[in-house]
């Protein structure tokens, strides 16, 4: 996909953002590795699908769900690296 970019890993966080229309989940392909997390912040806009692919809301997610994430190709060059999650599926 040219205008996106794709990645899979396990939720190890999710907390809130000071704008109360964000919230940050950080996934990591080796929890053990912090150079393999990801930051991805999570809108309104943002879709979450189950395993069955229906939507879900951010409530629904849990600490170790292993999930696939479409997410902008803009990323900070920090560690962990952040991006904006356009959809999040729960495999």
């Amino acid at each position: 996909m040219k205008y996106l970019s794709y990645r899979s890993g396990i939720i190890v966080e999710i907390s809130e953002s000071s704008n109360e229309n964000f919230k940050y989940i950080m996934i990591a392909k080796d929890v053990n590795d912090i150079y393999t997390y990801t930051k991805l912040v999570y809108s309104q806009d943002t879709i979450i699908l189950d395993c069955e692919y229906s939507e879900i809301g951010i409530d629904d997610l849990n600490i170790g769900d292993y999930v696939f994430v479409y997410h902008s190709n803009r990323m900070t060059m920090s560690i962990p690296p952040q991006t904006s999650a356009y959809i999040i599926e729960v495999k």
